[in-house]
């Protein structure tokens, strides 16, 4: 029985990898340049300090005034601070993105594991785990045992 050749297998792991982290950092980048651009317009131009997302958000706390703002890489936020010493998100980012960008950054590192384990399999020639159609397969059929008498129908004998 010849071992088949898993390497295509390996390699599709491989590129999904690759694909995920591909699309995590472009994720990433995407809301970098989102909160660059909000930021960049603080300072540049008549009422643009305060930043306005700052001052015109729903979950501004009532009666506050804002002061400043603090950008957060990770996870991604605008934060942005009252005179009291408060602290609100601004909302520039949606609220979804950054449990999106934390699920692929798990979808990167487990098909990158899954891709690095696959790889040390092949380099040190260990076996692969076999599928269950395969075992099912491969697996002889046995003749049923015949079956056991009990010992009333022995007694029944002549």
């Amino acid at each position: 029985m010849t071992r088949r050749d898993s390497g295509g297998r390996g390699r599709r792991l491989a590129d999904l990898a690759g694909f995920a982290a591909a699309v995590t950092v472009s994720h990433y980048l995407l809301g970098l340049l989102l909160v660059g651009f909000t930021v960049s317009e603080v300072g540049s131009g008549a009422d643009s300090t305060p930043m306005a997302e700052c001052r015109y958000t729903s979950n501004r706390p009532a009666g506050t005034t804002v002061v400043g703002h603090d950008v957060r890489v990770i996870p991604l936020h605008i934060m942005c601070r009252t005179t009291d010493g408060r602290v609100f998100n601004s909302q520039v980012v949606p609220n979804w993105f950054n449990p999106a960008l934390a699920g692929s950054a798990a979808t990167t590192a487990a098909l990158t594991a899954g891709a690095l384990i696959r790889a040390r399999q092949r380099a040190t020639g260990a076996p692969e785990q076999a599928t269950d159609d395969q075992i099912r397969s491969a697996a002889p059929t046995a003749p049923a045992a015949p079956r056991a008498e009990s010992s009333t129908a022995r007694s029944r004998r002549p």
